[in-house]
């Protein structure tokens, strides 16, 4: 038997053992915002406000950084550019309401990319 944590493993050659699993997720947990936050690379959000709010992109993005905003309630999401491009652009966006965007650090020219 394994310990708490471990998982089964081969070594691609028919031989198992067990080893501690670890590596980050590719994500954080879903988390409902219903004021102003500054997101964290792998941030997955839920936006519910019937007021307008802003979510501000992390700062010092490293490429490939990501952050996943949804708009949930009938309040008006700005995401807010923390100094770097979104789509190439010097300016903050926004998410119409049961929307969703996931953004993705490409690099200083291009900033967060759309996806």
């Amino acid at each position: 038997d394994g310990s708490s944590g471990q998982a089964l493993t081969t070594n691609g050659s028919g031989t198992l053992s067990f080893a501690t699993v670890g590596g980050s997720a590719a994500y954080n947990d879903w988390s409902i915002k219903t004021s102003a936050y500054t997101a964290s690379s792998k941030d997955q959000l839920i936006v519910n406000s019937g007021s307008a709010v802003t979510i501000t992109l992390p700062a010092s993005p490293s490429a490939g950084d990501t952050v996943i905003i949804c708009s949930a309630g009938a309040g008006a999401v700005t995401v807010g550019r923390n100094s770097s491009n979104i789509n190439s652009a010097a300016e903050d966006g926004t998410i119409n309401q049961n929307g969703s965007v996931q953004l993705v650090y490409v690099d200083s020219t291009i900033g967060w990319f759309a996806i």
